[in-house]
């Protein structure tokens, strides 16, 4: 098992999406350095529409997402998420299982109880 495979692991990611990279990035100095994963879906995956047809992706936009700490490491989600047609036409954003629309963080960040 590679490390992309157990990060996707822990965040619990299943089909269409899967880890593509992790890259450890430093800061200023080598003790402050970032988790940055990336996450992709798999190619020609037919997203589901509200009456039950599907139909692939139309084009993708760049996100990112701030996610819990790994260890004392910041991380960052970045992902292509994938835009769909839908029957009358217009264009939306496919929902993703790891944060809420227009959000910049994960729905794991928000689950951090407070004081």
């Amino acid at each position: 098992m590679n490390s992309t495979e157990i990060f996707g692991i822990a965040l619990g990611l299943s089909s269409p999406w899967y880890v593509e990279s992790a890259e450890f990035s430093s800061l200023v100095s080598d003790s402050q350095k970032e988790l940055h994963l990336y996450l992709n879906f798999e190619r020609g995956y037919k997203f589901p529409l509200d009456d039950g047809s599907s139909t692939t992706a139309y084009d993708t936009l760049d996100r990112t997402w701030q996610h819990l700490n790994f260890f004392e490491h910041r991380c960052y989600l970045h992902a292509r998420v994938p835009r769909i047609r839908i029957g009358d036409g217009q264009i939306r954003q496919v929902a993703v299982p790891w944060a809420r629309e227009n959000s910049g963080f994960t729905l794991f960040l928000r689950l951090i109880p407070c004081c």
